[in-house]
């Protein structure tokens, strides 16, 4: 369905301009109620990552017998991007609805007339985003990203791995680097 120009809004019904914005607002609700479900994702990659090197780590009068080999570092930190590439994917696509539910707003808010922006949640998510939401993604990723580099790092350090740091490491910048210009990139989609 093309939208309405400005300048004609007879084009379309108002009714079917409405049950577009709702099945749009029912498509982006789901992406948002699966998204927040991939944490639990996360959280199985981060327990896998840390659970047998940290038992091992708290066993005070045992020694490392059987050291947490680097290539599964390497292999986890494979999965760990994958999963975030493609919740980029996922996240492109809720921009891309936001935009055609911006559209809908416009023309929904154009027939109210003086009463004001009745419909505003998708005109109004690019300034709540950047004023309350990416203030705390950008923690969140922080700490994520410094417990994806960091802690496998010290790991492979305390094993004396030393020589795959020269591998971890440079993998993991250039890998987390490359998504965060990808998100940058998505996020500029928020943009007027």
């Amino acid at each position: 369905m093309s939208l309405p120009t400005d300048d004609a809004p007879e084009e379309i019904s108002l009714g079917r301009v409405y049950e577009e914005y709702v099945r749009i607002s029912e498509v982006c609700n789901d992406y948002i109620h699966r998204s927040l479900g991939d944490i639990r994702l996360f959280g199985s990659i981060g327990a896998l990552l840390a659970w047998d090197p940290l038992a091992r780590l708290f066993e005070l009068d045992a020694q490392l017998q059987q050291p947490v080999t680097p290539v599964g570092f390497l292999i986890l930190l494979l999965l760990i991007v994958l999963v975030m590439f493609f919740d980029l994917l996922k996240q492109s696509i809720f921009f891309f609805h936001l935009q055609r539910m911006q559209a809908l707003e416009r023309v929904l808010n154009r027939a109210a007339g003086d009463r004001g922006e009745l419909f505003h949640l998708a005109g109004g998510w690019p300034d709540w985003f950047r004023r309350y939401h990416a203030p705390a993604a950008n923690g969140f990723w922080g700490v994520f990203y410094l417990l994806v580099v960091v802690f496998p790092s010290i790991i492979l350090y305390l094993q004396e791995y030393g020589g795959w740091l020269f591998v971890y490491l440079p993998t993991a910048i250039v890998l987390l680097g490359l998504h965060a210009c990808c998100a940058m990139r998505i996020l500029g989609s928020l943009e007027p």
